[in-house]
């Protein structure tokens, strides 16, 4: 890995081994890649700790650090995919943390098409589609639907634990269906994609979540590519101008969060 560095193990080692509890807490682990962990489970979702892929479009350069080395990580029990772009579902990060644990697959058909390929064996893969639901020890994640002009079978997530919920958009762009998951599973925080070229733009990303209605949005992948990223200044500039009825964050690589409900946010 040449064109960017590793962060040293003492990072893994503390996210591994922050106790958690008693709800959720998020680690951003830079772009779409993220650790989910509460009391019982660690959940490692759409993990990508790889550089500039060989085939990545002109200038398209990976902007940040790789935090994680995944033929390190010890503590896993699921990984979840979105769908099946490099970014979102990667070979040399997957397998490593399926051969080092015990943890087990969940993703839609074009990332579970990938993981047999690469050989992950069927009794550790969940195939899901919109609609299905996996619940696995403290955790209930439910896959929803979403639209990725470049992945027609890309699926959401909702992970609820301790009676918060945590939307997990992937790539989608906004689509209707936003409204019926935000009013169905009363989203605690979002994730949300943004930046340019291939993600929302900082308008259509306010829209989307007014129509998710989170308690908090979290937006990602701004930071992840270069020349496509987002613009901080501009969205910050539209959130304060329109104050929607939602809180702002934003999590910088290696940031963690401590998940509570709606209620108890801001307080």
């Amino acid at each position: 890995m040449r064109d960017v560095a590793y962060w040293p193990r003492t990072f893994l080692d503390e996210i591994e081994g922050t106790p958690v509890g008693p709800t959720p807490t998020l680690w951003a682990l830079g772009g779409p890649s993220f650790l989910y962990r509460t009391a019982e489970t660690s959940i490692w979702i759409d993990p990508y700790f790889y550089g500039t892929p060989d085939d990545a479009v002109p200038a398209a350069y990976r902007a940040i650090a790789i935090p994680v080395n995944p033929d390190e990580v010890r503590v896993a029990d699921i990984v979840i995919s979105t769908h099946d772009h490099v970014d979102h579902c990667h070979e040399g990060t997957v397998l490593p943390i399926v051969r080092n644990t015990e943890a087990f697959c969940i993703a839609p058909q074009s990332s579970a098409k990938l993981m047999r390929e690469w050989g992950v064996p069927e009794a550790r893969l969940r195939q899901v589609t919109a609609g299905e639901a996996i619940s696995f020890r403290d955790v209930e994640i439910s896959a929803h639907p979403s639209s990725d002009p470049n992945e027609p079978h890309a699926v959401s997530y909702v992970l609820r634990s301790a009676g918060v919920s945590l939307f997990v958009s992937g790539d989608t762009a906004r689509f209707p269906e936003l409204a019926t998951i935000g009013t169905g599973s009363a989203i605690d925080y979002a994730l949300l994609a943004f930046g340019r070229t291939w993600y929302m733009d900082e308008e259509e990303l306010v829209e989307a979540a007014r129509d998710l209605s989170p308690g908090t949005l979290l937006p990602f992948h701004w930071e992840f590519w270069r020349n496509h990223t987002g613009d901080i200044v501009r969205l910050l500039e539209i959130y304060h101008r329109e104050r929607p009825p939602f809180e702002l964050e934003l999590l910088l690589i290696g940031d963690s969060l401590p998940l509570v409900t709606r209620d108890a946010q801001g307080a």
